[in-house]
């Protein structure tokens, strides 16, 4: 395999995770600092300080250029869940919902509301199905949402959640897609020719 051009990251994937990771208290390490690290630095890219805060930005503007639907979700998945939290009191337990997070399920919840007027009418439901497509554990299931609120069977509650799966999933695949070729053209990714 013959690399046809330097880029940056591997994969569309793996620039999004990065861009969403990156923490602004990351600082360019001094000698010594390394030393005491043993050589496990930064993401094995380099990019610290505002090396990588300089890339990050450069994901998320070529983000911007994509469907705002396909940046929802690709974004949404890479996101953490949960943030610490230092109120110290037993509610939360040094963890809160990360309500970047939250905003995101629900402008996803009300768009797929807009474009799929058969799907359930209770947002709780497709709120509850899309955080467990990203992952979500400690959530009500969405099929006891559904039973809750006297909303058909068991099958057809399954059915809207196999609708509201697939929708995500398309535009995921979209997105990544529409990405990656972005990513592509300006040479942020590593390309291999076969």
């Amino acid at each position: 395999m013959e690399i046809k051009h330097e880029g940056i990251f591997k994969s569309a994937q793996e620039a999004i995770v990065f861009a969403c990771n990156y923490s602004s208290q990351q600082y360019a390490m001094s000698a010594m600092g390394k030393i005491l690290q043993r050589g496990a630095q930064g993401s094995g890219r380099g990019l610290v300080g505002l090396d990588g805060a300089g890339q990050a930005g450069m994901v998320f503007a070529e983000l911007q250029r994509i469907d705002y639907w396909q940046i929802a979700v690709l974004v949404t998945g890479r996101l953490s869940r949960r943030e610490r939290c230092d109120c110290r009191r037993s509610c939360c337990r040094g963890w809160r919902a990360n309500p970047v997070f939250e905003e995101a399920v629900s402008q996803l919840a009300d768009h797929i509301a807009r474009v799929h007027p058969v799907v359930l009418p209770v947002r709780a439901f497709r709120v509850a199905v899309i955080k467990k497509y990203f992952g979500e554990k400690d959530i009500e299931s969405p099929i006891d949402i559904a039973k809750d609120e006297g909303i058909g069977s068991k099958r057809t509650a399954e059915r809207y959640v196999k609708l509201i799966r697939d929708f995500i999933k398309d535009l995921e695949k979209d997105g990544l897609t529409a990405f990656a070729e972005r990513l592509d053209n300006i040479g942020m990714l590593v390309s291999r020719n076969a």
